[in-house]
């Protein structure tokens, strides 16, 4: 923990500290407990000072009864938990962190300059593949002869079916357009062609007819991870848990599978096995829709055992607060929070979630974000783009959404196609781009659990502690509730508990 993130972590609670009391509690070989102890008994106190001198300090530590008592209390535990000897190893990419960098205006300039973004971005990671070595524009190609070999990257605008089955492309790059067409016959590339979508950026390989207005396509290259690329590990043995969609305030959550999962967390609840890995775990991620919210679809207010939502906010955080002080908690928004509907959206704000932002141990972040924790990238997004992949490619489902994940990631984008179902703010930086490769991605949404591993990096959709909603009866989604994934920081390997 630097300088920066301990002096902001006091701001919060109105309270300064002297320089020198800043390198006294550097030197703690605890700083997170030692901060929490001094925040914890200043708050206590009739006339705490705006400034934490070192003379104060020293007078919490060798006067105050409360201090004394917590210290006990701990000191006497007979067992410590294996992550609360481990200092939190976090950090979060603001700069891929939409929160209070929003300056889109809807204009035509903001559309321009989002898809140039997207498409150079895009671009880049193709012809950084091996045999993409010589890429003309799409002017370039139409000028070439007749059953000549091209090279293209571009976005494509339509996908079409011939009468005679024919796969039929308008591609487009910043020369001009041109249509691709992939035959029937060629059944590898069709199985392929399957998982394109409107709006994203493949590379085309094949040979042109009619002058070079049409290109008969013998290969396609979506952006992709890159294969036998070797994943960041943990050199710590700590594990990180992953939720999502818990739904405070519908009548539909399952309140007695949350408690007992913050039960387990506790290390008070399950067999010896089950109760190490609580004892590992340092991070818990919460993938978007803490609550319910309000409004969200028809007849939801028939569903609500809450319907305020800064109530449901408080409710939620009843059960957070519970959480062992040495865990790290990451909060990012979903459609049914307080937030903006269009992604990218920034984080719940302290006008809804006043307590969730006072709380040092959790980190409120924007959907998507981007974090390392202990040398391991970590890609979180609350998945509403599901939604979208699922309709436009007919092999997958709801109940497979490890496999709907593997094709977005292929894609090297969130949402990949353009205002949809979900609606996008076309901000002049990407924020839903995947230039990185993360080693573990995660996505809630859909509220079925599914884990896989793609070309080295770990897949995990975190389900949810919701039953069935109307709603989801009508578009034949079946929940799967109650099912955590734990994720071992050192091997990646996820363990999957049931609570319910």
């Amino acid at each position: 923990m630097d300088d920066v993130e301990i002096l902001n972590i006091f701001l919060k609670s109105n309270l300064n500290l002297h320089p020198t009391t800043l390198e006294v509690i550097k030197k703690r070989s605890n700083v997170d407990e030692a901060i929490r102890k001094i925040l914890f008994v200043t708050k206590k106190k009739e006339n705490c000072p705006e400034v934490i001198t070192p003379e104060y300090l020293e007078e919490l530590e060798g006067d105050n009864e409360a201090f004394k008592k917590k210290v006990s209390i701990s000191s006497k535990r007979k067992k410590i938990k294996l992550a609360e000897e481990y200092d939190s190893e976090l950090y979060i990419n603001k700069d891929k962190d939409i929160t209070g960098k929003s300056n889109a205006g809807g204009d035509i300039e903001d559309f321009l300059n989002h898809f140039t973004y997207r498409y150079d971005k895009l671009s880049k990671i193709l012809k950084n593949r091996l045999h993409f070595t010589h890429v003309s524009t799409v002017e370039h190609a139409k000028k070439t002869s007749t059953d000549k070999d091209v090279q293209i990257i571009g976005m494509v605008n339509n996908k079409s079916t011939s009468k005679k089955g024919n796969i039929i492309l308008n591609i487009e790059d910043y020369s001009g357009t041109i249509l691709v067409i992939i035959l029937k016959k060629d059944k590898n590339l069709m199985q392929i062609s399957k998982e394109i979508v409107l709006d994203e950026v493949i590379a085309i390989i094949g040979k042109t007819v009619k002058k070079g207005d049409i290109i008969i396509a013998n290969d396609l290259v979506f952006p992709d991870l890159p294969n036998n690329r070797e994943p960041n590990y943990s050199l710590d043995p700590l594990s990180m848990a992953i939720i999502s969609d818990i739904h405070v305030g519908s009548s539909k959550f399952i309140e007695r599978a949350f408690e007992e999962f913050v039960k387990w967390i506790k290390g008070d609840l399950g067999n010896a096995k089950q109760k190490a890995i609580a004892g590992s775990v340092k991070y818990l991620l919460i993938g978007g829709d803490l609550v319910d919210g309000v409004g969200i679809y028809p007849g939801q207010e028939n569903e609500l055992k809450i319907k305020d939502i800064q109530e449901q906010y408080k409710k939620f955080y009843s059960y957070i607060q519970n959480i062992p002080s040495h865990i790290e908690i990451i909060i990012l928004p979903g459609n049914h929070d307080a937030v903006r509907r269009a992604e990218p959206q920034p984080s719940i704000s302290e006008e809804f979630a006043p307590q969730l932002n006072e709380d040092p141990r959790v980190h409120m972040v924007g959907n998507p974000a981007t974090c390392n924790i202990h040398g391991v990238n970590v890609l979180s997004y609350h998945g509403r783009s599901m939604d979208d992949i699922i309709a436009a490619v007919e092999q997958l489902s709801y109940s497979k959404p490890e496999k709907a994940m593997e094709t977005i990631i292929k894609k090297r984008h969130l949402t990949p196609t353009f205002g949809r179902r979900v609606p996008i703010v076309a901000e002049s930086i990407d924020y839903m781009l995947i230039d990185e490769v993360p080693d573990i991605f995660q996505l809630g949404h859909v509220h079925t659990v599914g884990v896989d591993n793609y070309r080295g990096t770990n897949l995990i959709s975190s389900g949810t502690f919701q039953e069935q909603t109307s709603f989801q009866r009508k578009h034949n989604v079946t929940p799967d509730p109650g099912r955590i994934p734990i994720v071992n920081l050192m091997n990646h390997r996820t363990t999957l508990l049931r609570f319910i």
